[in-house]
């Protein structure tokens, strides 16, 4: 974790880095300009992101971006007291830190992206009570039932393992956590005025005051010497002060536009942990989700735990990858 954290602290003032997260966020706006200026689905303007996000490089940063094609993924559940079955989600972000093969970092966040209609999202009570409490469920088709044949629990420790991208005309995108969005929530959807009210929340309102250092306290003796090494020269705020957050490494609810969500993914500010200090900190979670990494390929570069991982990825679903190399040279 030293490395990963003394990697980001170079990059704070890198103009280059800057430079890569501004260039990538402006062609995602030209690719969803273009969607919506073709009158194009929400399905068809995805397939446009992934295009666009795919080896996208930097440095030591590597950007995989995939469609999957084949069976929707649902999932059956409780919402509340009914028997329900919905799909999870239909694209996943996932982010991956290593050195010299070895995992030191990795976080994933399901996204239900959406279309506006009139600045208006509708959106479905129980996928969000899915995506929000991520209750025991079990797979009814598609890739759960394929990954396994037992009720499946994730934990969800950051309050954002399920998010909601909303895309709106002419060509934006607003990221928000299921809590986040249960909570401005109205009626069968949500208006960009309610979205709106995260913006005058200075602490709460874009991080949840996660940070996975609290999952490794030996970690808080390295944490220190860098703080004190680094302090007086990177102007930030850190976990100890009102503001509360950090701008890497942290834990992002709230996107309120491209660039603030090109920023944070790749700030690794997105998702929920699954590995981290040298141990698996979310195993059911972990497990699948290097199910999910080995149909990109990234076992060539990392060495994923993939014993009693078995059978073909094959479902109707978006994969976002972000992969840094700490042992590259720049």
């Amino acid at each position: 974790m030293e490395r990963i954290f003394g990697e980001y602290l170079e990059l704070l003032n890198n103009f280059n880095f800057k430079k890569f997260q501004n260039e990538l966020s402006q062609r995602m706006y030209d690719t969803l300009a273009q969607g919506y200026t073709s009158s194009e689905n929400e399905v068809s303007i995805v397939n446009r992101l992934v295009e666009t996000i795919n080896n996208s490089k930097f440095n030591k940063f590597r950007f995989y971006a995939q469609k999957i094609h084949g069976a929707r993924s649902f999932v059956e559940f409780n919402y509340r007291d009914k028997p329900t079955t919905k799909e999870i989600a239909d694209m996943v972000v996932i982010s991956i830190a290593s050195y010299k093969r070895e995992r030191i970092l990795q976080k994933v966040t399901f996204i239900q992206n959406k279309l506006d209609h009139n600045k208006k999202w509708m959106i479905d009570d129980e996928q969000l009570f899915l995506l929000k409490n991520f209750p025991k469920f079990s797979g009814n088709r598609g890739i759960f039932k394929s990954f396994s044949n037992e009720d499946i629990v994730f934990i969800n420790h950051s309050k954002c393992l399920g998010s909601f991208g909303l895309f709106m005309n002419p060509g934006e995108m607003v990221f928000l956590s299921a809590p986040l969005l249960s909570e401005i929530k109205k009626d069968k959807g949500v208006t960009i005025e309610e979205i709106r009210l995260p913006e005058t929340t200075t602490n709460m309102g874009s991080r949840n005051l996660f940070f996975p250092f609290i999952l490794d306290p030996p970690f808080w003796e390295e944490f220190f010497h860098y703080m004190h090494k680094y302090m007086r020269e990177y102007a930030f705020f850190t976990p100890f002060t009102s503001n509360g957050t950090f701008p890497f490494l942290s834990n992002s609810i709230f996107s309120r536009d491209i660039y603030d969500f090109t920023r944070e993914w790749t700030q690794f500010n997105i998702g929920e942990p699954t590995y981290c200090f040298g141990k698996v900190i979310n195993p059911v979670l972990d497990k699948f989700i290097n199910y999910l990494l080995r149909t990109i390929g990234i076992q060539q570069y990392v060495d994923l735990p993939l014993e009693g991982i078995e059978g073909e990825f094959n479902n109707e679903m978006v994969l976002l990858v972000m992969h840094i190399d700490l042992a590259k040279e720049n």
